[in-house]
């Protein structure tokens, strides 16, 4: 089959200006987008007495489907070429889109192009501010669409309210519900920095309720006391607000870190320590908790790229935390109970040591297989007796 640029190979290069709202920055920008110049991939000179017949095909089609013929669409730019045999002939080298109208046609998004032209008027007469947020995200402004009003409400109530205190489900808006703010907490988190000033955000924080002065329920540390010497009454096993926590200042020595609940409850007895657990991706609460960084502190993690993510997110607030059972071997040890990451972490963790980038970079590269993972809870529990034989097991 021979691959020279057809009328579907210019409407794929219009596609990708498309999907990457360059043509409707133009539409707001009126910019030098339009006249538009795409090069054909064409016939060599020397293919010219071998295949006459299918280039004289290919031209023909070419220009059945132009805005010379057609009315609309591309025009065909040709050149005149000197052939010793044939003699002169005239190629088709580049075609060119006249306007963004003839684009939109040939794209079939004239409908999609004014929808965004009302959208974005009706944006930029509410909230002039986001004028530089439309004009880069284009696209993004036609996918949410219709929800465009309920987003303009919140954003003025937000804005006629800073820092309300109040918890999200207390909004009064009228016709939104709050779980709509609540699944879209990252879009308003782009809007609400650029609407809102400077004194009502806390830009030190990520955690949407607490950036925009809303109430949030109360986050939970689970934790238990590992040595029997520290109990309160015999309570070795509590479920605390985060700010009690903070306040807490245990006499332990070490802290141990794990997601899985069943590896929290079933952790053995060590002294002046105690382990925290079920956390997940939450992690970055532990930032706020000023006595933990002055302990040892131990972090165990599932053997995937999502644990060593985890592992280098906790580094970056706590850096002297080390690695509990997150090495080859324990991984090679239990090669039968291997299950499948779905999403591999991507990108290069800056935190980790020199053996854990490399077990990382190695599971990124699939070298025992694809998106192995070993989950925690898997790991045999003789395995975490023999790793904390060093540190005063009881």
């Amino acid at each position: 089959m021979l691959k020279w640029s057809d009328a579907k190979t210019i409407q794929a290069e219009l596609e990708k200006r498309w999907q990457s709202g360059r043509i409707l920055q133009h539409v707001l920008a009126q910019d030098d987008l339009f006249p538009l110049k795409i090069s054909l991939k064409r016939p060599q000179n020397s293919e010219i007495n071998t295949n006459f017949s299918e280039i004289f095909a290919w031209i023909k089609s070419l220009k059945e489907k132009s805005k010379q013929n057609l009315g609309h669409g591309y025009e065909l730019v040709e050149k005149e070429i000197h052939h010793r045999q044939s003699g002169r002939n005239v190629i088709p080298t580049h075609v060119v889109i006249p306007t963004v109208q003839d684009a939109l046609r040939l794209l079939k998004k004239e409908r999609e192009a004014k929808w965004f032209g009302e959208l974005t008027k009706m944006i930029m007469t509410e909230w002039p501010i986001l004028s530089e947020w439309v004009f880069e995200h284009p696209i993004k402004v036609l996918e949410i669409g219709e929800e465009w009003n309920q987003i303009v409400a919140v954003l003025k109530w937000f804005s006629g309210h800073h820092r309300s205190g109040l918890y999200l489900r207390q909004l009064d808006i009228s016709g939104i519900d709050t779980k709509f703010i609540e699944q879209r907490k990252s879009l308003f988190t782009k809007l609400l920095d650029i609407v809102l000033p400077e004194q009502a955000i806390d830009k030190n924080n990520t955690i949407f309720e607490l950036r925009y002065g809303l109430q949030m329920k109360p986050i939970r540390i689970r934790f238990r006391l590992l040595d029997p010497m520290l109990l309160a009454q015999g309570v070795s096993d509590m479920e605390i607000p985060l700010s009690q926590f903070a306040a807490f200042s245990p006499a332990v020595d070490r802290v141990f870190i794990t997601e899985n609940e069943i590896n929290g409850l079933a952790f053995p007895p060590v002294s002046k320590s105690l382990v925290v657990f079920r956390l997940g991706y939450g992690l970055d609460v532990l930032k706020f908790i000023p006595w933990l960084r002055d302990k040892d502190v131990y972090y165990w993690g599932d053997i995937d790229t999502h644990g060593f993510a985890m592992l280098n997110q906790i580094r970056h607030f706590l850096p002297q935390t080390k690695s509990l059972l997150m090495n080859e071997t324990v991984l090679l040890d239990h090669k039968k109970l291997w299950s499948d990451e779905d999403k591999p972490v991507v990108g290069e963790l800056t935190k980790l040591t020199g053996e854990e980038k490399q077990l990382f970079v190695s599971l990124q590269d699939d070298k025992w297989g694809k998106g192995v993972r070993l989950e925690q809870e898997r790991i045999a529990f003789n395995y975490l007796v023999r790793d904390l034989d060093g540190l005063s097991v009881l």
